[in-house]
């Protein structure tokens, strides 16, 4: 299998805080996909830390990708608009889901981590209720 060179990052807001990610080797074909929530560690690991984590049944990838303008701002919402963003990937390690969290170092411990714990709860939080419009205080 070719290596994972690019990702493409697709919301739809119909998908009700869902995403999809897609992996693409050097000539463009996709290697995989996957459907995951953005929980707030999930979408600061996306915006801040430039990286995201997707699995298969005996492994995690954690992708680090350049950083784009093409994603939304760090104090925007998780619920905005992100359609078919497309990243190059600087470089993915894999971690076998065997050994756990213990074999993991550095930064992405905490990626491996946000990407366990992430669940779809944030989508019946303060978040996302429908009609309320929450303003953090500064």
């Amino acid at each position: 299998m070719k290596k994972c060179t690019k990702i493409i990052i697709a919301k739809n807001r119909g998908w009700r805080g869902l995403a999809e990610v897609k992996l693409l080797n050097e000539d463009d074909k996709e290697i995989a996909s996957q459907i995951f929530s953005f929980s707030q560690h999930v979408w600061n690991d996306l915006l801040i830390r430039n990286v995201i984590v997707v699995q298969d049944d005996d492994s995690y990838f954690v992708i680090h990708f350049t950083p784009s303008d093409k994603l939304p701002g760090r104090d925007q919402q998780r619920s905005v608009l992100i359609k078919n963003v497309t990243l190059t990937v600087t470089e993915v390690n894999k971690y076998s889901k065997a050994t756990g969290l213990r074999e993991i170092s550095g930064d992405d411990y905490y990626a491996v981590y946000h990407y366990t714990r992430n669940t779809n709860n944030h989508t019946t939080s303060d978040w996302n209720y429908i009609g309320l419009r929450v303003i953090p205080e500064i």
